[in-house]
């Protein structure tokens, strides 16, 4: 009988910990500007750098939204989200129009760059991340790395 209560207790501190990793992971992002200082394919440097603002949200409640600026007056609306445990981060384009060439272009590099994401860091100032799986890079090998903005 104690090896079953034991077991009980296990399985929900293991619970407990996932779903709160997931979260940890989202509250270090989110409310944040983020200035990508890496975007590889296949190890050729994208020419422009934008900036990701992921919007705070409660992760259990409402899908993640955020914003994917291109120069100064360009952007382009996402959603995003970790999952399993933090160890993945999916973002896609969610933009329905635009206003202006900025705009279009935010959105065309939200596009190619949506997808699925193996988390390789996250710290309090530093997130990096690659997949094979991106929407307009598909079985190429996409690196992002990004800087919190001050």
């Amino acid at each position: 009988m104690k090896t079953i209560k034991l077991i009980l207790v296990a399985l929900i501190v293991i619970t407990y910990s996932a779903c709160n990793k997931t979260k940890y992971r989202s509250n270090r992002i989110d409310d944040n500007k983020w200035q990508i200082v890496t975007l590889t394919v296949d190890g050729v440097s994208d020419n422009y750098l934008p900036t990701l603002k992921f919007n705070d949200s409660d992760i259990y409640k409402e899908a993640s939204k955020g914003w994917w600026y291109y120069g100064e007056e360009g952007h382009g609306e996402i959603a995003w989200q970790f999952r399993d445990n933090g160890k993945i981060f999916e973002f896609s384009n969610q933009a329905d129009h635009a206003h202006g060439v900025e705009d279009v272009k935010a959105a065309e590099q939200a596009i190619n760059y949506s997808g699925v994401y193996k988390v390789i860091k996250l710290s309090r100032n530093n997130f990096e991340i690659e997949s094979n799986e991106t929407f307009g890079n598909k079985g190429k090998k996409v690196i992002i790395k990004m800087n919190r903005k001050k």
